[in-house]
């Protein structure tokens, strides 16, 4: 047998199929009109030709059917499977999600009506010096400085009293920074402390570092006003707020302290480092506008337009009681934050700090920010970014094109509650807003990522999936999805449908070998009735149309049964009949089915079995069927007087059946259709049949746990291979399979 690889549609097979089904159906019913004209000398009788027209009937509608059937479950098949592989893909990603979110360190705990802390977990390094304990987490002295530990004392009260949310910075008494929130849940207060990293904590330092100049400079004014005063009162006060100014040597801020005339008083050495001044000529206490201009030569400051009227306006503090702030860019690429404080003396103390790296750290967090949104901006997916507070820090265009949002409102940085009172309008779903709101709010030990789907009134299909981020803000995603859910519940109603065609099938299936087979063996038992001498001798033409009818009705039948089996394995209710069984008793009993068509074709058979090859565990009756399956095909593609071989051996721990002729070949471009069923390509030869025969090959080995190859080039014959297990665990199967027919149709 030969098959053909061309992509003609599946339609254009059936009326080949069925006029195959009819060309051996019509010898039939004209063998019995002459049959019955021989025995009483009268044309047939309309009862004979109206139950031989219905058998035919039948006959063709049932292989139609079938022929339609086996499609639609290899289509069905085809679909499940790629269903599967997308279902697969989808659990892999969600799994991965899953995995990469992880926990952040901290510490929750919640003091509800009956006052009994309850601390939910604690997971911070030991090196924080967070308690673990929920009394001694309440003892805030005992572990925060001073300050810190007075903030949230404070913070808590208000929290208890007023249920007034809060977000502070803190210091331990180790040195280290965390972040402490506290909000309200009900009647429970909710205080949850966690570890800051990167930017956040580098600007906490930051911070500590401007409290703690402010502090330096109170502490200053203060040294200032009381030396002052004594300065005022006695001699002794001016050794003694010397020694005090000489103490601000160590302070790495500069300052320098000019009276009432404009004139150096006090400095530290801060002050001298930072404007590389001489020291000898800061001892004659020059005047501010000396130094200004002193710095100007020297390219210390920045160049201005109008130096002269900035100068005056600088100089103009002194006298006003007020304090003045500016900054100043430095030709060497430093930035000072100068602070000019007016003494009630009519003095002006000046701070010098250098925020060069806290506003580079501003510039590059501003940029990082800008890089998030611009690659928001790309994504089609709906994104939104709520911080621990409940605003919203970051979205995309896509999010606001989806709520139909204006970017004025979203720029304002509104409130949660506010952003899905605004989206409740397209969506009205106040559980799904609820449940929203909670997750971007809410305050737990363990947050879950969240995903749900929900279909708009406008016909939208919407993704959407809530993320925990670790600094305590939360993710919110919006997908449109609206394209592949339409496809997924057509492919879901056409699977449907495809289910209920199988259950067709399956019903079909079950009752046709009764169906078919009946009429099949009335019809062969007429003829071969007819052909018996008993019956009365037949003319030369009449035996010859006896003899067509018997060869096309056993011909259809092997089809029917072909086309039976192969039903029956697509259905997966064939169950093999496992048993040692001896090598040769398979390769004699497929011998004997090919005998007639041996002598037919004048085709000479040459079997070699390899040596110690005895047993083999499999379905005996099945593996006659395969390898008569394949001689006939190897038979009817032989030229006469040709060889077609037969050789056993094994290949490892498998049991190896080749099958080789000497035909005309298959194509290569042919070849990857070889095995799909009714595929059929005569390559010139004589052989007819409806295709099935290598597919029955290919799905008996596959049973039995092996597989079906082929070597074939044009003009070189082609030869098959079949590896089946050597050994197998031998169990009683629940349904038996049909019966082994002897002969089969190509």
């Amino acid at each position: 047998m030969r098959t053909s690889t061309s992509e003609a549609a599946p339609a254009s097979r059936w009326p080949t199929a069925l006029s195959r089904i009819l060309a051996y159906s019509v010898p039939a019913w004209l063998l019995c009109g002459t049959c019955a004209g021989a025995a009483d000398g009268s044309f047939l009788e309309p009862g004979m030709l109206l139950k031989l027209g219905i058998d035919l009937g039948i006959i063709t509608f049932s292989v139609g059917m079938v022929i339609a059937c086996l499609r639609a479950i290899k289509r069905a098949k085809l679909r499940e499977a790629t269903a599967a592989e997308e279902a697969e893909r989808l659990a892999l990603s969600e799994n991965t999600l899953e995995t990469v979110l992880a926990a952040e360190p901290q510490a929750l705990l919640t003091l509800g009506e009956t006052a009994q802390p309850e601390l939910l977990v604690s997971n911070l390094p030991g090196s924080f010096g967070v308690p673990r304990d929920a009394s001694r987490l309440l003892a805030f002295e005992q572990w925060l400085d001073g300050e810190s530990a007075a903030d949230l004392e404070s913070a808590m009260k208000e929290l208890a009293a007023h249920g007034e949310p809060f977000n502070l910075m803190l210091r331990t008494k180790r040195g280290r920074y965390v972040e402490a929130d506290g909000r309200t849940a009900g009647h429970t207060l909710v205080l949850k402390v966690r570890d800051i990293a990167g930017q956040r904590l580098e600007l906490a330092e930051l911070s500590a570092k401007h409290k703690e100049l402010e502090e330096q400079v109170a502490a200053l004014r203060l040294l200032l006003d009381e030396a002052k005063q004594n300065e005022r009162d006695n001699a002794e006060a001016r050794a003694l707020l010397d020694t005090h100014f000489r103490s601000f040597d160590r302070l790495a801020t500069a300052f320098a302290v000019f009276d009432s005339t404009q004139r150096l008083a006090h400095y530290n050495q801060a002050y001298v480092d930072l404007w590389q001044l001489d020291a000898d000529w800061l001892k004659t206490r020059p005047r501010d506008g000396e130094i200004l201009d002193r710095l100007r030569q020297a390219r210390r400051l920045e160049e201005r337009a109008e130096y002269r009227v900035w100068k005056q306006d600088w100089l103009s503090t002194y006298g006003s009681g007020e304090q003045a702030e500016d900054r100043w860019h430095l030709p060497d690429g430093r930035m000072l934050h100068v602070i000019a404080d007016s003494n009630s003396d009519g003095g002006v103390t000046y701070l010098y700090e250098n925020v060069t790296e806290h506003i580079a750290l501003e510039s590059r967090y501003n940029a990082l920010t800008q890089v998030q949104r611009e690659t928001l901006d790309t994504l089609r997916e709906g994104v939104a970014v709520f911080g621990s507070d409940g605003r919203l820090r970051l979205y995309n265009s896509a999010f606001a094109a989806i709520w139909c949002l204006t970017p004025k409102l979203l720029d304002a940085e509104p409130h949660v509650d506010e952003v899905t009172a605004w989206c409740s309008l397209l969506y009205d779903e106040p559980d799904e807003w609820d449940r929203t709101r909670a997750i971007v709010t809410s305050i737990v030990a363990e947050r879950r990522p969240y995903d749900s789907q929900f279909d708009r009134p406008d016909g939208m299909v919407l993704a959407f999936a809530a993320l925990p981020l670790p600094d305590g803000g939360t993710l919110l995603t919006y997908s449109d999805i609206t394209d592949s859910k339409r496809a997924e519940r057509a492919l879901i109603e056409k699977n449907e449908a495809l289910e209920t065609t199988d259950r067709l099938k399956s019903d079909f299936v079950s009752h046709v070998s009764y169906e078919l087979r009946t009429p099949l063996n009335s019809m062969l038992g007429f003829a071969q009735m007819l052909a018996e001498p008993a019956f009365g001798p037949l003319t030369e033409k009449q035996r010859e149309y006896v003899d067509d009818i018997l060869s096309s009705g056993s011909t259809l039948r092997a089809i029917v049964d072909d086309i039976l089996d192969l039903a029956t394995i697509d259905a997966g209710s064939l169950r093999l009949q496992l048993a040692p069984v001896r090598v040769s008793s398979i390769i004699d009993a497929a011998k004997h089915g090919v005998e007639e068509r041996l002598k037919q074709n004048e085709v000479q058979l040459e079997i070699e079995i390899e040596d110690g090859v005895d047993e083999v565990v499999a379905d005996a009756s099945r593996v006659t069927q395969i390898l008569y399956n394949l001689l006939s095909n190897a038979i009817g593609f032989s030229e006469p007087n040709s060889v077609a071989r037969l050789t056993c051996r094994r290949d490892g721990p498998m049991l190896a059946f080749s099958v080789e002729d000497e035909g005309p070949g298959i194509p290569e471009d042919f070849q990857d259709a070889v095995f799909d069923p009714f595929e059929s390509r005569t390559q010139g030869s004589r052989h007819r049949g409806a295709g099935l025969g290598l597919s029955i090959v290919k799905s008996l080995a596959e049973l039995h746990g092996g597989t079906v190859s082929l070597e074939s080039a044009p003009g070189r014959g082609t030869r098959f291979t079949v590896l089946l297990p050597l050994t197998q665990d031998v169990e009683t199967p629940e349904i038996e399979a049909g019966p082994m027919r002897a002969k089969h149709a190509g």
